[in-house]
């Protein structure tokens, strides 16, 4: 498997590549998968946590090398590239869903979902109301650095939700796969690729179509701070990499503009970290094993 550094696609280089991590399986998998692929090049990979803002600060000052963008988060990446010191090298392949999550069981108490008017109806605000909300309906929220406009999509409809945000992304997943084996009415921030939103007997509520002025227009209900998609959001992740290194070293510059993989791909690596307890690297170290013929591609 070291064939790679004998091509020298790392000479003329003593730069470690910084890729950063947020400590959340479905973005952290693919970045290590990325990070062992460079490995194989011969360049030295660093793995910098950091939170899921801080990592475009850390990015646009050159102290990080690489980051996944959520389609959710694209007007905070947007800002990020138009400084100059960022670059977009395009979709990871990887297909994202984003959006609120709700088991399909919650539909008897909330009839009429998946369209959002159903939230609006007393029986369903009751249903979802719990002892740290009520008389307002409980809204599992992600943790406080992730991009979601929960908080503007509530004001905007008018909902009688209260978002309570999650400590980590485990604790979401907990929270909510918990109530989901208990058979407990319960909504919350869902995203795929992922190991049990992408099994679990679920749907995602259904906003009216995206329009420019859909948190803006009186019509669409109160005014809110920003505009974003009401539509559940299904794109891509996108990569984005600190300009500087991409001239000081091409070669790893033209491995992440190769780097593709599907979400399949990322749901496994997930399960495996989540459930099986397996380590990132020892995750990503299996994956080039068992795709020689993928990664080698990207090595052109």
């Amino acid at each position: 498997m070291a064939v790679a550094p004998s091509l020298g696609f790392a000479a003329g280089t003593e730069a470690t590549i910084k890729l950063t991590v947020i400590n959340s399986s479905e973005t952290d998998v693919p970045t290590y998968i990325l990070g062992h692929v460079l490995r194989q090049a011969g360049f030295e990979v660093e793995f910098v946590a950091a939170d899921y803002t801080a990592g475009l600060t850390g990015l646009q000052q050159g102290d990080l090398h690489t980051f996944l963008c959520w389609d959710t988060t694209w007007d905070a990446c947007q800002e990020a590239v138009a400084t100059g010191d960022v670059i977009n090298v395009g979709s990871s392949g990887i297909v994202v869903r984003e959006g609120w999550w709700y088991p399909k069981s919650l539909e008897a108490s909330c009839p009429g979902l998946p369209n959002y008017k159903a939230l609006l109806e007393e029986a369903c605000i009751k249903a979802l109301a719990t002892a740290e909300t009520e008389p307002k309906a409980q809204f599992v929220a992600a943790p406080a650095d992730w991009i979601t406009y929960a908080d503007e999509t509530i004001d905007a409809f008018g909902f009688q939700i209260e978002p309570l945000t999650s400590g980590s992304s485990g604790a979401l997943i907990a929270t909510l796969k918990g109530a989901y084996d208990r058979n407990q009415p319960i909504m919350g921030w869902g995203y795929s690729p992922h190991w049990f939103f992408d099994k679990a007997d679920g749907d995602y509520v259904a906003f009216p179509a995206y329009e420019p002025a859909c948190f803006t227009d009186p019509a669409w209900g109160p005014v809110a701070d920003k505009t974003h998609d009401c539509a559940t959001p299904s794109g891509f992740l996108w990569k984005l990499m600190n300009r500087d290194i991409s001239i000081e070293a091409p070669a790893a510059a033209r491995i992440f503009y190769l780097f593709t993989l599907d979400a399949k791909t990322v749901a496994e690596g997930m399960e495996r970290i989540d459930v099986e307890g397996v380590s990132y690297d020892q995750m990503a170290d299996d994956w080039v094993d068992a795709n020689e013929a993928v990664w080698r591609g990207w090595l052109k």
